[in-house]
Order: C-alpha cells, then sequence, then structure tokens
C-alpha cells in the first residue's frame, strides 16, 4: 500500500516538506512546543510531510519513532530519517521491523553525522552499513527475501553537490548513482546557497547519470539508455535552511559538516535592517528558483515553529514564483570559511559551465606502479599459474600451525605498507590501495559521506584528507576511475563480514571467502 506522500510525488504535484529535530526527551518544553505546532499544522495544511532527524549533528536526542506515530496519528505524514551511524546491521534490521509494525514506512536514508559526546564520553561510531547498502537492505526487504513477507517502505536518500573540489564533487555524484540503483525512490539535497549548482545537479538527471559519467570516462560503455529514462523520473527536493546569526557563524567557522555559505549571502545579511525577515526573503527566492528549475519540491530545514514567520515565507515565495529567473544570478559569489582565525573564499566549482567540463589531471605514483604489479602478479585469476598460487593456498588453510604464520606474516606486511585492520576482505585494490577501514573514520566503502569541506574529512577538517578524495586524486588516468562504477558487476562493495575479522584476506581471496565471491 502506498503512503499519501508516495503519492503525491508520483503525481508529481510540488511539495513542501518541514524538518523536526526531536528533543532529548518528551518531556521537554522543545518537545511541548513541536507538538503545538502539530496540531496546528493539521489546520493550516502548508506541508505535505514532516521529517524527524535521527541524532541530528551526532548528538542523542529521543528516537524519530515516537514523533512519527504522533504525527501519524494527527493524521499527518512523517519521513523517518534512518542513519547509518548507531546500529550494527542486526539492530537496523529490528527498527526497520518496528517501523513497518507502527507504518512508519517513509523513510529518508543518510549515512549520518558522526557521533559526538554521549554517556561518559564520545560514543563509538558503528556505520556497519552505510547508506547505499542500507538502501539495497530495504529493497530487499521490499521485495521480501529468505522467505520473510515483503515490506512496503518508500525510501529516499540525500546528495551534497555544494562542494569545493572536483574529486568531492565526482563522488558525490557517483555515490547518488548507486544510490539510485540501490533503490532510492526519491532524493534530496543537502542545504546550499548556490542555485548553480541545483541546476548542475537537475541537468545531471536530465542528461543522464550514465550519460555524463561515459563522457566523463570517455567510454561510450558506460551509458546505460534505459537507467537514465528510469533515474530521470526520480523525484528532487531541494534543503534550504532557516539561517540564524549562530547558524551563520558555526558556519562560517565549518562547524556543520557539508554546508557552506557564499559570499553574497552573508553580505545580504550584514547589511540587513531585519535579519529575519532578510533570511525569510533568502529562503522565499530560494524557492522560486527550486521550482523554476523543476525541482518536485522544498525542504525547509531549521525553521521555527512559529507559522506568522512560515506564512511569510509562503506569502513571498508566492510573490517571487513567476519571476524566479530576475533572482538567480544574485546569490553567485565564493563559499567563504574560517580556518584557524583566517577567512578564505573559495569558487564552488562546476561541471557545468555552457557545457559539462570533462577535464582530468591523473598521478602516477611509484607506490600504486609497484602495488599494481605485486597485484596483478599475485591475485590476477587470468594468469596461467594463479591456478597453482590457489592450491597453494588450500595447502597453508588445511594445516592450522602454519596458517597462523602465515596470516601473522600477511598482517606484519600489509601493517607496515597500508596501516591494516585485519578485516580479512581486502579492498586495497577497489581503493588505489589505500585502506577505507584505516583510512575512513566511518569506514565506507561505497562512497564519501558528505560532510567533507575542501577535500578533508569531516571528522578531522583541515587536517586529514578525505579518504576517497585521496582515493580519486591518486588515480593515474580515467581507465583507473572506471573500476569506481563497476560496470557488469555488483555495483557496489558489500559491507565488512566479521566472520573473516583477524583471519587472512589472502587466502581468503584464493578459497573465495571475501566480498568477490558474492
Amino acid at each position: 500500500m502506498k503512503t499519501r506522500f508516495q503519492e503525491l510525488l508520483e503525481r508529481r504535484d510540488f511539495v513542501f516538506t518541514f524538518e523536526l529535530v526531536p528533543a532529548r526527551s518528551v518531556r521537554t518544553r522543545r518537545y511541548q512546543e513541536i507538538l503545538k505546532f502539530l496540531l496546528e499544522s493539521q489546520k493550516k495544511n502548508l506541508f505535505q510531510a514532516f521529517s524527524i532527524t535521527d541524532n541530528a549533528g551526532g548528538n542523542p536526542a529521543l528516537s524519530p519513532i515516537p514523533l512519527g506515530k504522533t504525527i501519524k496519528n494527527l493524521g499527518l505524514e512523517p519521513i523517518i530519517h534512518f542513519s547509518c551511524k548507531d546500529k550494527n546491521r542486526n539492530q537496523i534490521e529490528s527498527e526497520l521491523l518496528a517501523l513497518d509494525k507502527e507504518g512508519l514506512h517513509n523513510l529518508l536514508i543518510l549515512t549520518g553525522d558522526y557521533p559526538l559526546q554521549g554517556y561518559l564520553g564520545r560514543a563509538k561510531p558503528v556505520y556497519d552499513l552505510d547508506s547505499v547498502l542500507l538502501l539495497s537492505m530495504i529493497s530487499d526487504m521490499e521485495r521480501g527475501f529468505d522467505e520473510r513477507p515483503a515490506i512496503p517502505f518508500f525510501k529516499g536518500a540525500v546528495v551534497n553537490p555544494f562542494k569545493l573540489t572536483l574529486p568531492e564533487i565526482w563522488w558525490q555524484y557517483l555515490k547518488l548513482y548507486k544510490k539510485l540503483k540501490a533503490g532510492a525512490y526519491f532524493i534530496i539535497t543537502q542545504v546550499g546557497f548556490y542555485p548553480r549548482k541545483w541546476l548542475e545537479l537537475k541537468s545531471l538527471f536530465d542528461s543522464g547519470i550514465t550519460f555524463i559519467f561515459s563522457r566523463f570516462l570517455e567510454d561510450k560503455e558506460l551509458h546505460l539508455p534505459e537507467e537514465d529514462k528510469k533515474f530521470k523520473n526520480v523525484p528532487l527536493l531541494g534543503s534550504l535552511l532557516y539561517l540564524t546569526p549562530f547558524l551563520v557563524k558555526i558556519i562560517k567557522e565549518a562547524k556543520i559538516p557539508g554546508i557552506l555559505l557564499t559570499e553574497s549571502i552573508l553580505k545580504r545579511l550584514e547589511g540587513s535592517s531585519n535579519f529575519e525577515e532578510t533570511v525569510l526573503d533568502i529562503a522565499a527566492r530560494f524557492a522560486a528558483i527550486l521550482k523554476g528549475l523543476g525541482y518536485n519540491g522544498i525542504h525547509l530545514c531549521g525553521f521555527p515553529l512559529d507559522y506568522s514567520k512560515i506564512q511569510l515565507f509562503f506569502e513571498k515565495f508566492s510573490k517571487y514564483e513567476a519571476s524566479w529567473e530576475d533572482y538567480f544570478e544574485e546569490f553567485e559569489g565564493k563559499a567563504i570559511f574560517e580556518i584557524q582565525g583566517k577567512v578564505l573564499k573559495k569558487d564552488l566549482p562546476c561541471l557545468l559551465k555552457e557545457d559539462f567540463d570533462f577535464s582530468f589531471q591523473g598521478k602516477y605514483k611509484f607506490s600504486f606502479f609497484m602495488n599494481e604489479v605485486f597485484h596483478n602478479l599475485f591475485f590476477n585469476p587470468q594468469k596461467t599459474y594463479f591456478l597453482y598460487l590457489k592450491k597453494f593456498a588450500q595447502f597453508i588453510d588445511q594445516r592450522p600451525k602454519l596458517k597462523r604464520y602465515f596470516t601473522s606474516l600477511e598482517y606484519f606486511i600489509k601493517k607496515l605498507l597500508f596501516n591494516c585492520q585485519e578485516c580479512g576482505d581486502c579492498t586495497l585494490w577497489e581503493f588505489n590501495y589505500k585502506c577505507p577501514q584505516s583510512g575512513c573514520a566511518k569506514y565506507l566503502l561505497n562512497g564519501p559521506c558528505g560532510g567533507s569541506i575542501k577535500g578533508f574529512c569531516e571528522v578531522y577538517p583541515f587536517e586529514k584528507k578525505c579518504h576517497f578524495v585521496k582515493v580519486f586524486e591518486e588515480s593515474p588516468s580515467k581507465e583507473v576511475l572506471k573500476k569506481f562504477i563497476r560496470p557488469g558487476e555488483t555495483f557496489f562493495i558489500p559491507p565488512r563480514n566479521w566472520d573473516l575479522f583477524k583471519t587472512s584476506s589472502w587466502l581468503n581471496f584464493y578459497l573465495k571467502r571475501d566480498h568477490r565471491s558474492l
């Protein structure tokens, strides 16, 4: 059975959704304000759905399920944010079954912000599945698997086109492609303040995602017209953030992962005699631009629970809607942020200028060359002597004492060279010989989160480069980049199998126990 939100998007109605951030407890004043706002929403009928965050910002908060039940009981439509950061795959399945029991089927799937302070210190980040794998798991639950009944989830995903470097943009769009293949039914953008990037994302859908990648990588075989046609019809919603002086300050300090402000926005806010009205005016113009560009809806984030201000936003939106093109150029400008007290300004690069820009400067390092030689020598099934290597692996595997020595030798070498984490299922080749278990703070396998800034990791801003950015930057050619798309194979890298922890990844490869066997 379809949800009302699903029916609206399938009819191509233009929708407005409102994001709610649950308080720490139902006993707080904040929670009571949310309930009062929802009761008023029944009468106003301005929003088609209400999304509920899942430990937003990495802070512990009330689960979205109780508030989702309340919204549903009020006759309104809830969207449950479902993130990967706090749950392993078993707990994920349990929570999805609980959501089904409560009839909460609209989901927004996210990687999730890195956990911050919890009870007696920082909480352990889980990230057992990434957002691509979670979407794929839910798609299997929708079809019914392992003799389990099918569940009618309606799931969406997020993309962040507001990036400062080509590697970040490339990975965001590649991960978007994987999310669509994994079954995302709708897409919501990260909060942004740069209309040209909204245009770029919409153009990516209209031109065809596989078509664009085939041109970028100069390989016509990557173009899959049927997929492009299917994905072109996926509803696209743009997120708008209600700015406050405090939010402006911490965004400028790069303290909110993945969100950037532009110089033009800051100038307008700093020169304003009425900050709140200017914020609403900017948001209304952005909303008009998004509708004019052909987006299917607006997702309002951080807006006050005050219908007098929300009504003013809608009035301004109605006023600007017909002349949206007049406002497009107003918000051009460089992104602006501070690093250790120093203000930096940088253009947001667009793949889209008059046409898509497909230039790529590869980097060939000697270490990559040596690793490729070693990999092709010992781990290439096409080699004539591969069968003998496999028999040698079987010989070792059948002798426990010899296997222990062999495993210790393997991890001694790989710890020195790659800071190996002994997962037993090596993905070094897939990442240009950079280990994601040690290189990515979230252990992601199918693309980065949306929180990087200027190529740096969300968790270690301006200290450590994003693992995926390094992988892209050290790709010697477009030919090497093709393996990240994995044409003709499983489009994602499966999750880590903890049965293999501390076992020999070399033996697991030869004996088909690792991810390549799936």
